[in-house]
C-alpha cells in the first residue's frame, strides 16, 4: 500500500484536531470578552443596567467603551415620560450635564462616533417608544455624512434596523445589508488582546460597576441617569494640558491631509427625518460644538477644515430648508471656549457646552 494513502487518516485527524483547537480558542475569547465586558455585549446586563438609571439612579462602570446604541435603545423604551429636551450626537455631547437645561426634564443620548443613520433611528425609536420630546437637539460631526464604504467607525450598524425602517417610511433609498450588517462589531468578541488587557484593567481596578447615587468615583466613570458622563477622579487627573496638548498633535498627525466627503444623499436623508420630526410637533435645533482652538487653527490650513467650514453651510442650508434652529459652531473664539476647556482635541468640559447650549432660544412652540 503507498505511503501517502496510509498517511491520508493521519493528516485528516491532525487537520480536525487543529480545526477544533482553533474553535475552542476563538470560544474561549468569546466567552471572557462576553463575561468581562457584559455592557458591550450582553444584552440582558444592558437592559438591567437601563432599568437603573429609569430609576433615576447612576451607574458606576470601569471606562466608557460599551455599546451605548445597545443601552440608548433600552433607555428610550424603559423612560417613563416624554422628555422636554433629548440631545443626540457624538461623545462631544457626554459632559452635557441635566443642569444646563434648567427646569426641563433632560435625556442625553449621545452615542460614540454618530453618523446621519443615527438620527433616523433615533427619530424612529422615540416615536415609535412615544417619547418624542418638545425639543431634540441634534448636531453634525466631520464624518456625519461620510460614504458607508469610507468609515472606520463602524458603531452605527448596531441601529441598522431602525435606520432602515425610518428610511422606508422617509422613502429614501436605504443602505444593503451588507453595508449594514454588524459584522466588525461582533467580531471584536472573538478578539484576544481584548481579553487581555481587560482582564488586567478589571483586576487592577478598586472597585465593580454597579448602581450609585454619586455622581463623582474615585476610579470608576459615572454614567448619570440623565445619559451625560461624569468622569472619575482618576480621569480628571490625567487631563493636564500635557495630556491635552499631547492628544491633539496626535490627532492633527493623524489625519494628515486627509479630509472626510460629505455624501448629499445621507444630507438628505437626515434632511427628510428633521422634516418627520418637525410634523410630529417636535422642536429641532441643530448645534455644533467647537474644536480645541490649537487643533481648530491648524486645520484651517488644511483639507480636514474645509470639511468643517462645508458642515457648517449644511447646518445653515437645513435650518432654511426645514425651518428649524442652527446655533453655534465649530470655531472656539466665537463662545469664547479656551483651550483650558477641553479634554483633547473634539471634547469640551461643560463650561465651553453651556456657552453654546445659552444660544438655543427659549422655546415658544414649533
Amino acid at each position: 500500500m503507498p505511503a501517502d494513502v496510509d498517511a491520508r487518516p493521519r493528516f485528516l485527524l491532525y487537520t480536525l484536531l487543529t480545526v477544533g483547537l482553533v474553535v475552542l480558542l476563538f470560544a474561549g475569547v468569546g466567552v471572557w470578552n462576553y463575561r468581562l465586558n457584559p455592557l458591550a455585549y450582553d444584552r440582558g446586563h444592558i437592559r438591567e443596567v437601563a432599568g437603573v438609571l429609569a430609576q433615576g439612579r447612576n451607574y458606576a462602570n470601569y471606562d466608557t467603551n460599551i455599546n451605548w446604541r445597545a443601552l440608548r435603545r433600552e433607555q428610550i423604551y424603559q423612560l417613563k415620560a416624554a422628555p422636554d429636551v433629548v440631545v443626540f450626537g457624538g461623545s462631544r455631547w457626554w459632559e452635557a450635564h441635566a443642569d444646563l437645561f434648567p427646569g426641563q426634564t433632560f435625556f442625553n443620548a449621545w452615542v460614540s462616533n454618530d453618523q446621519a443613520e443615527d438620527a433616523l433611528a433615533l427619530a424612529y425609536m422615540l416615536d415609535r417608544a412615544g417619547k418624542l420630546p418638545k425639543t431634540l437637539i441634534l448636531s453634525l460631526r466631520f464624518i456625519s455624512f461620510q460614504p458607508p464604504a469610507e468609515r472606520e467607525a463602524a458603531e452605527w450598524q448596531e441601529w441598522a434596523d431602525e435606520y432602515r425602517a425610518m428610511a422606508t417610511r422617509l422613502g429614501v433609498p436605504a443602505h444593503s445589508y451588507f453595508d449594514t450588517a454588524p459584522i466588525k462589531n461582533w467580531s471584536g468578541l472573538f478578539y484576544a488582546p481584548a481579553v487581555f488587557e481587560r482582564a488586567r484593567q478589571v483586576s487592577a481596578a478598586p472597585a465593580e460597576p454597579g448602581p450609585t447615587a454619586n455622581l463623582q468615583n474615585p476610579a470608576l466613570e459615572v454614567i448619570a441617569a440623565d445619559g451625560s458622563i461624569h468622569w472619575s477622579d482618576k480621569s480628571l487627573a490625567k487631563y493636564t494640558k500635557k495630556f491635552v496638548d499631547g492628544a491633539v498633535r496626535k490627532e492633527l498627525l493623524k489625519i494628515g491631509d486627509r479630509a472626510p466627503k460629505i455624501d448629499p444623499a445621507l444630507v438628505d436623508a437626515m434632511g427628510k427625518a428633521i422634516g418627520f420630526l418637525r410634523g410630529k410637533g417636535v422642536r429641532v435645533v441643530l448645534v455644533q460644538t467647537p474644536y480645541h482652538p490649537d487643533f481648530y487653527a491648524e486645520v484651517q490650513k488644511r483639507p480636514f477644515g474645509k470639511t468643517l467650514n462645508s458642515l457648517e453651510a449644511v447646518a445653515q442650508d437645513m435650518s432654511r430648508r426645514w425651518g428649524v434652529i442652527s446655533v453655534g459652531g465649530y470655531d472656539p473664539a466665537k463662545f469664547g471656549c479656551v483651550a483650558a476647556d477641553f479634554i483633547d482635541q473634539i471634547h469640551s468640559k461643560p463650561a465651553c457646552l453651556s456657552k453654546v447650549v445659552r444660544l438655543i432660544p427659549a422655546d415658544k412652540g414649533v
